[in-house]
């Protein structure tokens, strides 16, 4: 496993430079739209899968409004989503057949090609009010479908089920074929809740609470929202985990939290499930991107069965804004689980626009194929610049395990505006309470949002997404059908503009399938690398060069191909690093001088501002020992100017060592020249050095002067304290003038000694 040696690397680089890549999508053109809906009405919450049997039949469902209301849309493919034809649940099949809503369609396969659908099925217009999750199933590749099945019944009107999500057992394990399914219970406090089925859809056992109700005294003894967004996800291992937003309070006792994505896991098939435990936090929650769409933290999760090297790897995306994120537009976030869930790496950023900070990427989707490559497709505002409004598809892959992802590949092929999605979220955004809780909405036809999710499904190469799309002027579905393509190498490290004193290791993201991808390092003294061109040819997505680079700056760029030599990608984008091993010129130091006394416990250091070169940062050391050794005798303070006064004391009647050292961007230090003085705790004025009767300055202090500017008598015990106008004059820094602004201070009411 040549590329497992230098995840952690990675890791770490993807996440210290993430601020510093610039926009870099790739050049490969879209693949060709197709337009799934038939009916120009409200279409979006799309979601798509292949069938594991036959890989030309594709079947997606969406919600759709072509009554007006609510209903669940059903889009068949035969030819590999190139046409499809266009459908909606009958109302006969249909829990609640007078005139009721249906929604929040969602999708899942089992190992063997059977198709399972849930929605919910809720009695708007009728007498009762009641909702349920409904089932439904299909066993000949989405020709017929046969149901309802009502997965759960409370009986009570006030109960709403809302957001669920489904999934099948297909690792081949004791529980393959169990279909599970995860939801919100409204009203506030609202519950998180699974059922199971081990018949294949005939029947749905009870309903287990997994995410509970919470409670704070310190709210008042109000109940805090359980969460909402959950999602089911079967592990390489057969168990069950849900996932969701949820709210994470720091103690029982106060009401302070935040918003975090939590876990459960069932070892047991989905009969019981442990508590709760944080995936991660703080993330963001509840968002809106630009255009008035509202976005959330769901976490989209899928596992690796694959059977290849990275079997069992957990991978989970999820809208946020960080606190990188300085103008608070969205990314698209990425963990990654080695050991089952029991914990998860840094997070980092699927979205390789990261270099601006005015564009919101959203509602992604993930899958993991056959072969353990990960496909993930999001919406993304970059291509309309600068007014970043306007929305398209990208997709974005991993071959590595999900250490790193490609340069992002776009898929729509037109960009959607937020202004052609009726009853624009402008008019309704997310509504948050105190607690950062999202506040109810009434709940009134939206279906020209955006909506809450799309589709992505992937046969090994072959991949399907389904979106919401607006190019219409109407919330319409569109769909395409692509091949994971050989794309430009994603540039990790160094990052654009860098400086360095020397760079050895080279990075970029896996651009192909593990153990089949080679790659092309260039490096040359100018961008059209004609001039002291350098190249390497290695089968790893890294680079250790064994070549000194001169003082410069350089270009790079990286090519990659297939082992067997058939596909080759276009070139990277050009990046620009520079060497320097020059130090800055050593600060000439201006005060205090060298080997003096000084009255003052916090005295300000000063170096010529001369010698301030650009971009370097000023270290002053104070320490006890003229070697500066770490530890407490040895204090540091950045320099903001070429000045300072230092917040700490000096300690007094010792010796103290001073000295500035510069340090420039790419890591070179000056030579620190160290000085030395001595503070002693004498005040201002005390020239004979004895606190009288009355006070440190007193009389005996001007005759201690007189003595020793007229008539040959002892020096003050500390030179710099005589100076007591603070001013050095042509005789020094003791003269008349002293004797003079003494006799005021002490006689006439003038100013107090300043030294």
């Amino acid at each position: 496993m040549k590329q497992a040696l230098w995840g952690t690397t990675v890791l770490c680089i993807l996440i210290f430079f993430s601020a510093a890549v610039a926009f870099a999508d790739s050049s490969l053109p879209p693949p060709p739209n197709v337009r799934l809906t038939m009916y120009p009405q409200l279409n979006n919450e799309e979601q798509v899968f292949l069938c594991p049997t036959d890989s030309n039949i594709v079947i997606a469902n969406w919600r759709d409004f072509r009554l007006n209301y609510r209903q669940v849309g059903i889009g068949r493919s035969t030819d590999g989503g190139q046409t499809w034809t266009d459908s909606l649940i009958k109302k006969s099949m249909q829990v609640f057949t007078t005139d009721s809503k249906q929604s929040d369609p969602t999708m899942t396969v089992d190992r063997l090609g059977n198709f399972y659908m849930s929605v919910l099925d809720w009695d708007a217009f009728g007498l009762t009010g009641l909702s349920t999750i409904a089932f439904y199933k299909s066993t000949d590749k989405g020709v017929s479908w046969t149901g309802p099945v009502a997965g759960v019944w409370s009986g009570d009107p006030e109960i709403f089920e809302d957001k669920q999500f489904i999934t099948a057992d297909r690792t081949g394990g004791i529980y393959d074929g169990n279909v599970y399914c995860s939801w919100t219970r409204f009203p506030n406090p609202d519950r998180i809740v699974f059922i199971r089925s081990i018949d294949g859809g005939a029947t749905f056992q009870d309903t287990v609470v997994v995410g509970p109700q919470q409670t704070s005294t310190g709210c008042g003894s109000n109940v805090i929202d359980a969460g909402q967004f959950s999602i089911p996800v079967v592990g390489a291992n057969g168990y069950v985990y849900v996932f969701w937003q949820g709210y994470s309070l720091d103690s029982t006792g106060t009401c302070t939290g935040v918003q975090a994505i939590k876990q459960v896991v069932s070892v047991d098939g989905g009969q019981s499930f442990t508590g709760e435990t944080i995936v991660i936090k703080p993330i963001a929650g509840y968002m809106t991107a630009n255009g008035g769409i509202n976005t959330y933290s769901q976490p989209v999760v899928d596992v690796d069965i694959s059977g290849g090297p990275f079997h069992g790897n957990m991978y989970m995306a999820f809208t946020n804004i960080g606190v990188e994120d300085v103008n608070n537009h969205s990314d698209v976030d990425f963990l990654r689980s080695t050991n089952n869930g029991a914990t998860w790496s840094s997070r980092y950023q699927i979205n390789d626009d990261v270099g601006s900070e005015n564009i919101d990427n959203f509602h992604p989707w993930l899958v993991v194929n056959q072969e353990g490559v990960i496909v993930v497709v999001f919406y993304d505002q970059r291509y309309d610049a600068p007014n970043y409004y306007l929305f398209d598809l990208n997709a974005a892959y991993s071959f590595d395990g999900g250490l790193t992802f490609t340069t992002n590949h776009r898929i729509s092929d037109v960009s959607s505006s937020p202004s052609n999605l009726k009853n624009n979220n402008l008019e309704n955004p997310w509504t948050l309470d105190d607690n950062g809780f999202m506040a109810p909405v009434a709940m009134v036809p939206r279906g020209g949002l955006i909506g809450e999710y799309i589709g992505v499904t992937a046969y090994y190469d072959k991949v399907n997404a389904v979106w919401t799309d607006s190019r219409d002027g109407n919330s319409e579905v569109y769909s395409a059908s692509w091949y994971i393509p050989l794309l430009e190498p994603r540039l990790i490290a160094p990052a654009e503009d860098s400086i360095a004193q020397g760079f050895d290791e080279f990075h970029w993201a896996t651009a192909w399938k593990h153990n089949l991808d080679r790659y092309r390092l260039e490096i040359a003294e100018d961008s059209n690398f004609t001039t002291g061109l350098i190249t390497r040819v290695v089968d790893t997505p890294f680079v250790v060069l064994d070549t000194n680079l001169d003082e410069k700056v350089y270009y790079w760029r990286v090519k990659s191909f297939t082992t067997d030599g058939l596909d080759s990608s276009a070139y990277s984008v050009v990046r620009t690093f520079t060497i320097d091993m020059t130090p800055p010129v050593t600060p000439v130091l201006v005060s205090p001088s060298d080997d003096t006394t000084t009255t003052n416990a916090t005295p300000t250091f000063v170096f010529t501002a001369s010698t301030i070169e650009i971009d370097a940062v000023y270290v002053l050391k104070i320490s006890t020992d003229s070697l500066f050794p770490a530890g407490p005798e040895t204090k540091e303070y950045i320099m903001p100017d070429t000045e300072m006064t230092v917040p700490d004391p000096l300690p007094a009647d010792t010796v103290t060592y001073w000295t500035v050292t510069a340090t420039d961007k790419a890591g070179n230090s000056s030579q620190p020249s160290a000085f030395h003085l001595r503070y002693v705790d004498i005040a201002c004025g005390n020239i004979d050095g004895i606190v009288g009767p009355s006070g440190e300055i007193d009389v005996a202090d001007l005759t201690y002067l007189v003595a020793y500017l007229f008539q040959g008598g002892p020096p003050p015990a500390v030179m710099e304290a005589a100076n007591v106008d603070g001013i050095v004059g042509p005789s020094g820094p003791v003269d008349i003038a002293d004797l003079t602004y003494l006799v005021a201070y002490l006689f006439s009411g003038g100013p107090p000694p300043v030294c």
